[in-house]
């Protein structure tokens, strides 16, 4: 009944009452890994990435084997590119790709942590890889054709590559802010003003609440 409540509470999002209510159970089962692992879910998601590491390299230490191990080595990964510890990131992400070669959610991290240390030629490259691998996995279309536009002087040729892969993303999802924004981005580094507007104007009211970058790629052609 208790788990049945903790994973309610997970499920409407209240994580905060899901910590609490899991936090109870640890104090009579602190090493039952499926515990564990819920509460580092709900640090993460409350922005406590730090108590989200510790835990889940508590898990690792203490059990051999857990069914979402691999899903715990994701999260760590993602709470420390959060918490800007951008080396052990990479390093974690390294050992774990020597694992399972070719694991898109792992290579978009590797990717993402490239970008953040300004590797930016490297990311763009680790995106076309995923590509190669999942030529619709909207996550790299999007990145690679991004940080192609957002490049100082792309070639014509890297101008045309970033064209169809943000023209395929938007019509996967047509309504994606961040996929909008990226193709006014590009729209503008290709001459064509009124029509980044256009994109940038869409993407505004398609996610009003989380609108900051946008504006601002808006607003510097205006």
């Amino acid at each position: 009944m208790k788990k049945k409540k903790y994973l309610n509470e997970i499920k409407k999002e209240n994580f905060a009452l899901a910590i609490t209510l899991i936090d109870q159970e640890l104090a009579e089962n602190p090493d039952d890994p499926e515990l564990l692992y819920n509460f580092a879910i709900c640090c993460s998601r409350t922005g406590n990435h730090k108590k989200c590491v510790s835990v889940l390299k508590t898990l690792v230490e203490r059990v051999g084997r857990f069914i979402e191990r691999d899903n715990v080595f994701r999260l760590i990964i993602f709470s420390l590119i959060q918490l800007h510890e951008y080396k052990e990131a990479l390093d974690m992400t390294d050992d774990r790709l020597r694992v399972n070669i070719g694991d898109l959610k792992l290579l978009s991290f590797r990717a993402h942590i490239m970008e953040k240390l300004n590797r930016i030629d490297e990311a763009i490259q680790i995106h076309k890889n995923i590509l190669k691998l999942k030529p619709d996995y909207l996550n790299s279309l999007n990145s690679a054709g991004y940080l192609i536009a957002m490049k100082k002087n792309p070639t014509q040729e890297e101008i045309a590559e970033a064209t169809d892969f943000l023209k395929e993303a938007v019509k996967q999802n047509p309504d994606n802010a961040a996929y909008l924004d990226s193709f006014g981005v590009l729209l503008n580094k290709r001459g064509q003003k009124q029509a980044a507007i256009k994109a940038f104007n869409k993407a505004i009211a398609a996610n009003p609440a989380h609108s900051g970058i946008i504006l601002d790629h808006l607003q510097s052609l205006l």
